[in-house]
């Protein structure tokens, strides 16, 4: 796990950045995920989905991607 601060602020304004283009159409952008899975080979996999699993390496309990796709959810739970 990176502790350098400089990685915690490249994450929070990555993640502001998000924010800023998902208001520009919270309905459309708020559950915008898509891609394919990787696999081992290099192809591409089956769809992502929202319901996906999204482990959190013990630091939290494991959730699922549409839990965290929009800022002001119960897992997050914060504003800029």
């Amino acid at each position: 796990m990176a502790i350098d601060p400089l990685f915690f602020l490249h994450h929070t304004q990555v993640d502001r950045l998000w924010w800023i283009w998902q208001q520009k159409d919270p309905k459309k952008s708020t559950n915008a995920y898509n891609g394919f899975h990787p696999t081992q080979d290099g192809s591409q996999g089956p769809a992502v989905s929202l319901n996906d699993k999204l482990p959190m390496g013990g630091l939290a309990a494991d959730g699922v991607v549409k839990s965290f796709m929009d800022v002001k959810s119960s897992g997050l739970c914060y504003t800029y």
